[in-house]
């Protein structure tokens, strides 16, 4: 590859240092290899300097972001299309932000937020009219990735759906499709467009995805069926073997021997997975609020002293938890905090013991939210490592 067309579409500040007098912008931007995102950690300086820094470290970081894919992309000649206005907007872009941010910092910091803090390269009517339809879909695609930066699932939705209608096999909007109505719990929605992801990808990310939507959608045995084929490639593969795992954890069925296993061999890929992306929620119990304890309750059966330290650890997704925004309470089922004691206690997941205390918790209060069959009696401790892979 001897030159590229480089198209950035936005940027965003992320974050700024008053004592360091640094800024960090992510920037979005497309090529004839697809979409990309990066940041980039600069200097405050005058506007003029600060745009040259700016697109300097933007050819540099495309160049690195692609050389993943295609490692001819090391060493091309980057151009930036339509490189004069791009400096223009840059221009004022930066001038507005060089004097807010001067303007807090002499104020000591008493304005904490600066408004200038986004560009849409093709924000107007006119600039966008003049793209070609496979540009105005990477204006679509992108806006729609921002949007669900910022948990605007709807307003995502709407982007990335004009997206699709440039392109609608495109793996990654279909991707973000299904994320965004994944997170506005619209599972069935949702798990059509993680098919449509997988069938285009073909990638063990995507297979995946697509398989924790078929069990969060209760969907076990197509879950079970799209693991299976994960492991074709690669029997060994974690993610499908823990995927199996939740599966029969959310079947009621025995699932530790399973993490066992991987825990015999990778501790702290496990460790990591359990604490970052295992869940311990059963769909069953999302709409049922007779099932559910409220934080008073549930503090008393973990021990804590009040229930705020119990609501902060939730609130982090630290525990289990279900939380309605719009009534702003918070809810726990009996079940899930039990299980979510013996698996973080079994691989010591925390370097902490944790304990239960049913003498804290009334007879009626311990009826709700009934335990669903479990696994075998957990070992008091892990087993010890062996050396033969799983």
């Amino acid at each position: 590859m001897e030159k590229c067309e480089l198209n950035i579409l936005s940027t965003y500040l992320k974050k700024w240092s008053y004592n360091d007098n640094r800024i960090n912008l992510s920037f979005s931007f497309f090529t004839d290899l697809g979409y990309g995102r990066s940041a980039v950690d600069m200097r405050i300086n005058s506007p003029q300097n600060m745009v040259n820094e700016f697109l300097n470290n933007v050819v540099y970081k495309t160049k690195e972001y692609f050389a993943n894919i295609e490692s001819e992309y090391a060493n091309a000649s980057i151009k930036i299309m339509g490189d004069s206005a791009v400096k223009g907007k840059l221009q004022g872009f930066f001038t507005k932000m060089v004097k807010e941010y001067n303007f807090n910092k002499r104020s000591h910091g008493r304005s904490r937020m600066i408004s200038s803090r986004s560009m849409d390269f093709f924000y107007n009517d006119f600039e966008y009219e003049s793209l070609d339809d496979s540009s105005k879909f990477y204006v679509h695609l992108n806006r729609g990735v921002n949007k669900i930066n910022g948990d605007l699932w709807k307003t995502a939705l709407e982007e990335l759906q004009k997206a699709s209608d440039f392109n609608p096999d495109d793996a990654v909007v279909n991707k973000y499709m299904a994320y965004a109505y994944t997170k506005m719990n619209k599972l069935n929605e949702a798990i059509v467009y993680y098919e449509k992801y997988a069938a285009s990808n073909k990638s063990i990310a995507s297979l995946n995805d697509l398989a924790k939507a078929y069990t969060l959608a209760q969907k076990y045995e197509k879950a079970k069926k799209t693991y299976k084929e994960m492991k074709k490639e690669n029997p060994d593969d974690l993610l499908a073997i823990v995927g199996e795992a939740q599966v029969y954890y959310m079947q009621g069925k025995p699932y530790l021997e399973i993490l066992d296993k991987i825990f015999e061999n990778n501790e702290e890929w496990l460790r990591s997975y359990i604490k970052d992306t295992w869940e311990f929620r059963f769909p069953e119990f999302a709409k049922d609020e007779e099932s559910k304890w409220n934080a008073a309750t549930a503090s008393r059966y973990l021990g804590y002293e009040r229930p705020f330290d119990l609501t902060k650890k939730a609130f982090n997704g630290e525990i289990p938890c279900y939380f309605d925004s719009e009534r702003g309470t918070i809810r726990f089922v009996r079940t899930e905090l039990e299980n979510w004691v013996e698996v973080f206690n079994r691989f010591n997941i925390n370097g902490q013991h944790y304990e239960i205390h049913k003498d804290r918790i009334t007879d009626k209060e311990l009826s709700i939210g009934a335990l669903k069959p479990k696994s075998k009696p957990a070992k008091k401790s892990p087993p010890k490592k062996k050396k033969e892979a799983i």
